[in-house]
């Protein structure tokens, strides 16, 4: 039986927390509440392909319910994927990239309002994350010393509807041995209006830890190749495409392909 040698492990988390590096991680405490009381809200909790923004509306009063009139409320987003976590290890589920909204001032009455917020990644490249949850969290924040650690703020998180992609595939063998090379030719597809499909990722995965090593990118209309060297203890056969756009899903198949490997 193969074992996971630590040395590979070492790799593949040290290149996990370099991707991690790419975004920031926003979790906080509530202990500003102590003397205010902000509230959050988004006018959907649903967006999809077409619909992709919101407007958010919140309050901020002290604790006897008193509105905080002119104050500056901090927005944040954070756009959600889930961890590449294969090793089962006790880290965070979530991984988050989060950036600035603005920063809004409450009426008389302690209210606040930002309208056409988009509850999507704003980033031109493709996440270093490849498995988004299609969740986006916003978060109003009032903080009177930035320097104690300590804030008020609330949470609201809205559910994004991506498009459906899929993704079709021919082996060029399916009995592999240590040394061979599996060749994965496919297509990737998604519904018609839904933007270019030149330059989606594609990932074969041999081997549990082995999300990110064989990789690829289509062409214009959609066809890939992905190489990957088999090894002895290589074992779990899967391709899987990771589009760039957060509202058109990814597909994955697994193949039929058997290591024979004595």
């Amino acid at each position: 039986m193969f074992m996971r040698s630590t040395a590979a492990r070492s790799a593949a988390v040290a290149a996990l927390a370099l991707a991690a590096t790419a975004v920031v991680v926003p979790p906080a405490h509530a202990a500003d509440g102590d003397d205010y009381r902000v509230t959050l809200t988004s006018s959907t909790a649903t967006t999809d392909y077409k619909h992709r923004t919101v407007d958010l509306t919140g309050t901020l009063t002290r604790t006897d319910g008193t509105p905080v009139a002119d104050a500056p409320v901090q927005l944040e987003e954070s756009v959600l994927f889930d961890t590449w976590n294969p090793w089962g290890d006790p880290i965070d589920p979530t991984e988050w990239e989060t950036r600035s909204a603005g920063t809004v001032r409450t009426d008389a009455e302690g209210h606040f309002t930002l309208e056409n917020v988009p509850a999507d990644r704003v980033e031109n490249t493709p996440s270093p994350y490849l498995f988004p949850r299609h969740q986006v969290m916003f978060r109003a924040i009032y903080d009177t010393d930035p320097t104690d650690f300590h804030m008020a703020f609330a949470d609201t998180t809205v559910k994004v509807k991506p498009a459906t992609g899929a993704i079709s595939y021919r082996v060029n063998k399916t009995t592999v041995r240590e040394g061979d090379t599996l060749v994965v030719k496919g297509r990737v597809t998604w519904p018609a209006g839904h933007g270019p499909i030149a330059g989606t990722r594609v990932f074969l995965r041999t081997y549990f830890e082995s999300a990110y090593n064989a990789r690829t990118t289509t062409d214009a209309r959609g066809n890939f190749t992905v190489r990957a060297k088999i090894r002895d203890y290589d074992n779990e056969f899967v391709v899987f495409s990771a589009p760039k756009d957060y509202y058109i899903a990814g597909a994955s198949k697994d193949l039929p392909v058997k290591n024979v490997t004595p």
